[in-house]
């Protein structure tokens, strides 16, 4: 458990880690190899926040350094490939929300991050809350069935989450593609401060991406049915 005022090796990245997801790494930066190797001397774990991309700003007064958002989330690493010249490869697994309250360089040139746990504030009206996590299921379970049908794959086995918080950070995980604007979307969702916050944006965000699935393949499996163009007397020039 994350305990407030800690410090922690920060590393911007592309990317939005939510707890319990899964997040390889390949680290080949001469910084971010010495960070990782006194993460594991001493097993402890480091900070993953979105690198800044735009001046676009997230929900709920989150504020932005320089170099990256402020709400990230611990990464613990469980397991390890060592590579030629120092380089790594790396599995970690999210686990603690947290702010950044101050920050500075350490001696190798990685940000350093004074942090508190960003805690998720539960005390709503439990009903609500199970109903917006039984809506939000439905449309995760159609989500997946979509990216099924967009992949070839068979992911009817999937497990997905029963208990509310967990099924919300599951469903921030799966939202697809490498832009800025998923990244963005991403970013309100982990920025979340109420559970009933957290899961009624995250309806909103995975309704939309799925229905943007569900109209390319629609496009796609009618493009299939054309057989061949239609005869046209095209010019020679």
């Amino acid at each position: 458990m994350l305990e407030y005022n800690t410090n922690i090796p920060l590393f911007p990245l592309n990317v939005v880690l939510f707890p319990g997801m899964m997040l390889p790494l390949h680290i080949f930066e001469e910084r971010y190899k010495i960070m990782i190797r006194e993460c594991l001397a001493d097993g402890s774990p480091f900070g993953v926040v979105l690198a800044k991309q735009t001046e676009q700003q997230i929900e709920e007064g989150e504020t932005v350094s320089k170099e990256f958002y402020r709400i990230g989330t611990t990464a613990r690493i469980t397991a390890v490939e060592h590579l030629k010249d120092g380089r790594m490869n790396l599995i970690t697994v999210g686990q603690d929300r947290f702010v950044v309250k101050e920050f500075h360089p350490s001696l190798n040139n990685f940000f350093i991050g004074q942090v508190d746990p960003f805690q998720l504030h539960e005390g709503q009206d439990e009903k609500r809350v199970l109903q917006l996590t039984e809506a939000l299921r439905v449309i995760v379970e159609r989500y997946i069935g979509h990216l099924a049908d967009a992949s070839g794959e068979d992911l009817s086995g999937a497990t997905i989450p029963t208990e509310p918080k967990a099924l919300a950070f599951l469903a921030g995980t799966a939202i697809q593609g490498p832009t800025w604007a998923h990244q963005s979307d991403k970013q309100q969702l982990l920025s979340s401060t109420s559970l009933s916050s957290l899961i009624g944006k995250t309806i909103r965000v995975l309704d939309k991406e799925d229905k943007i699935l569900s109209y390319m393949l629609k496009a796609y499996q009618a493009h299939k049915q054309v057989d061949r163009l239609p005869f046209v007397d095209y010019s020679l020039n």
